[in-house]
């Protein structure tokens, strides 16, 4: 789908007295968004599975912002903005049936929010960053509730109980987005390589999805941290997620080319990769954590 295609949409109900319904995955949730932008139309979300936090943020998806940042040089092409949804309907009922890959992706995008929030507090320290700690705390918190629903339900989490907590936590990742005024509290150095990843994706041929790259590379960029990157690895195997190169697909040469190539993405965003990583780091990492 392209930008063409949700300018148009947007045309047609801008004035109209209405309301959006984005009821599906991350892609139809994302278009929605740009369509509300566009249209000054408020959204309602309606997930359909729980494999990420887009149903809950007010940003849109790294590919979608590339293409968005590429029609701003044009000066008659109104400029998206974060726009949040004014509800949420998250049918638990409905997303427990969703694919078990989706879940275990949604349970590997909250994890990440530790290390997102490390990076964040970094940049605080050592470039004098704004930090909220109301919004990192409750981002913290997200994670922490994934981690202690996983381990009183262990493979039931998967059960309507257990997507009850996913969600609310999927949800209040938004909420901790929204609060900090930025994606901070939920995006890291993670998400930058899996961003370089996407953008490798088209180049190599392969498709992973977003919760299993960031719930990885959570494992990765806590090593690089220092942190226990041990416990993020434990709790994706507890619900069998992929933890390794070999489950989604990837060579060891895509990654190390994803991660020397991340600090790139967002240079504004300091992190722990902004330095950028020598190749034989990036090696060791990789081997010290077990992810090949």
């Amino acid at each position: 789908m392209d930008l063409k295609y949700l300018h148009s949409q947007a045309s047609t109900i801008q004035d109209k007295q209405t309301y959006l319904v984005a009821v599906g995955g991350g892609k139809v949730i994302d278009y929605v968004k740009v369509i509300a932008r566009l249209s000054q139309t408020k959204y309602v979300a309606v997930p359909t599975n729980a494999s990420h936090d887009g149903f809950s943020s007010p940003y849109v998806n790294f590919l979608l912002r590339e293409e968005i940042a590429k029609e701003e040089k044009n000066p008659n092409s109104p400029i998206y903005t974060p726009v949040s949804p004014i509800a949420i309907v998250g049918d638990t009922s409905l997303i427990s049936q969703a694919p078990k890959e989706s879940l275990q992706a949604g349970v590997g995008d909250i994890l990440a929010k530790w290390v997102a929030v490390r990076d964040w507090k970094l940049a605080h320290r050592l470039k004098g960053e704004k930090f909220d700690i109301y919004a990192a705390t409750f981002s913290e918190m997200t994670a922490n509730m994934v981690e202690e629903g996983i381990s009183s339900l262990g493979r039931f989490f998967f059960s309507e109980e257990g997507i009850r907590v996913l969600m609310k936590a999927l949800g209040s990742s938004g909420v901790a987005m929204c609060i900090a005024g930025s994606s901070r509290p939920a995006s890291g150095s993670e998400h930058l390589v899996s961003h370089a990843l996407d953008k490798l994706s088209k180049k190599y041929n392969f498709q992973v999805a977003h919760g299993h790259q960031t719930g990885m590379m959570a494992i990765l960029m806590m090593y690089l941290h220092g942190g226990n990157w041990k416990r993020i690895r434990d709790i994706l195997v507890g619900v069998a997620a992929p933890v390794t190169l070999h489950e989604v697909g990837i060579e060891r040469e895509i990654l190390l080319e994803a991660v020397l190539e991340a600090h790139k993405i967002r240079p504004e965003r300091y992190t722990i990769l902004a330095e950028g990583l020598s190749k034989q780091a990036a090696i060791n990492a990789i081997e010290m954590t077990g992810i090949d």
